[in-house]
C-alpha cells in the first residue's frame, strides 16, 4: 500500500503536476475527499504520510544499486524531452507569430508546472488589482497550455514591472486592459475568440456613449464606471478607443474647447481704450 502511494507521489510531482487536466482532477479529488472525510482527512493524511516515509527508506535501501541507472535515464530523458518540445514550438505558426509579432523576435519558455502558472497569475492579479477570480485564473493557466499567445501573457505576468504602464505596453494591450477594466469576464483558450470577446465587450460600452454631456474625458469615464460597474482609468479607456478604432468603429469622443466671442471681447478693448483716453485729456472727471 505504502509503496503504491510512494510511486503515484513521484510521478506526480515528476510529470503529473506539469499536466492540467491531471492538476484538475486532482483538485477535484481533493476537494471531494476533504467533503468526504471532513476532519478525518488530516489524521488519514497523516498516517499516509508515515507510511510512505517508513516505505520510502526501505525501498530506497533495497534498491540503492538502481538509483545511478534511474539518474542518468532521467537526465537524458529529459534533454530528450526538451529538445522534441523546442522542435514542436519552433514548428508552430501561432508560436513563430507571437516570436515575431509580439515578443520583439526573442524566444521565450514559460515553466510546465501548473502550480507555478496558477501561482504566477494570482501574484500579479493581487499586485495589478486585477479582478481575476479563482475560476478566471484556472481558466487562463488551462489556456497557457493551449495557446502561445496566452502562454506569452502568463510569462510577462511572470515579470517584474516599475509601473503599471510597463505592462500595458504590447501588441495585446487590448486584452490586459479587459483583464483590468472587467470584473466579470469571459476567458477562451481560442485567441481568436478572445479578442472578439473583446472587441464586443467594449463595444457595448462605446455605443452608448453620452458624448454630449460631458466636457472632458475623466467626467465620462466616471459615468461609465458607475453604470456598467468596470474599473477604466483614462489608459485602459484610450486603449479601448484606439482598439475599436483598428476594429473598424470610430466613436466621438469629449473634446475641450476655449470659447471665445470676438465682438465681446472688441467691445471691452473700445471701451478701455476709451477709458483711458479719458484719463489723458486735463478737466476730463
Amino acid at each position: 500500500m505504502g509503496t503504491i502511494f510512494f510511486i503515484l507521489l513521484c510521478w506526480y510531482f515528476v510529470k503529473g503536476r506539469d499536466d492540467p487536466n491531471v492538476h484538475n482532477a486532482a483538485k477535484k479529488a481533493a476537494g471531494g475527499t476533504a467533503k468526504a472525510a471532513g476532519g478525518c482527512f488530516t489524521v488519514i493524511f497523516i498516517l499516509i504520510g508515515l507510511t510512505i516515509v517508513s516505505t520510502a527508506f526501505g525501498i530506497l535501501s533495497a534498491f540503492s544499486w538502481l538509483i545511478p541507472f534511474i539518474f542518468v535515464f532521467a537526465v537524458i530523458s529529459a534533454i530528450s524531452k526538451s529538445g522534441k518540445e523546442k522542435k514542436q514550438r519552433e514548428k508552430s505558426p501561432e508560436y513563430r507569430d507571437v516570436v515575431q509579432n509580439y515578443n520583439q523576435g526573442e524566444e521565450f519558455k514559460l515553466t510546465k508546472s501548473t502550480d507555478k502558472r496558477i501561482r504566477i497569475i494570482s501574484r500579479f492579479s493581487k499586485k495589478h488589482n486585477l479582478a481575476l477570480n479563482d475560476d478566471q485564473i484556472e481558466l487562463i493557466m488551462n489556456a497557457s497550455y493551449v495557446s502561445y499567445h496566452w502562454e506569452k501573457e502568463v510569462y510577462d505576468m511572470s515579470k517584474s514591472y516599475s509601473v503599471e504602464a510597463e505592462w500595458f505596453k504590447s501588441e495585446t494591450d487590448w486584452l490586459r486592459a479587459y483583464l483590468k477594466v472587467f470584473p466579470i469576464m469571459d476567458i477562451s483558450s481560442d485567441f481568436l475568440i478572445q479578442k472578439k470577446i473583446v472587441k464586443d465587450s467594449f463595444l457595448e460600452i462605446f455605443r452608448n456613449l453620452p458624448t454630449g454631456s460631458y466636457y472632458t474625458t475623466n467626467e465620462l469615464i466616471k459615468w461609465i464606471n458607475n453604470k456598467y460597474m468596470v474599473n477604466f482609468d483614462e489608459m485602459s479607456f484610450r486603449i479601448a478607443h484606439r482598439f475599436l478604432e483598428e476594429c473598424g468603429y470610430s466613436f466621438k469622443l469629449p473634446t475641450t474647447h476655449i470659447l471665445r466671442n470676438d465682438s465681446e471681447i472688441d467691445k471691452l478693448a473700445e471701451a478701455y481704450d476709451r477709458m483711458e483716453g479719458s484719463a489723458g485729456k486735463p478737466g476730463v472727471m
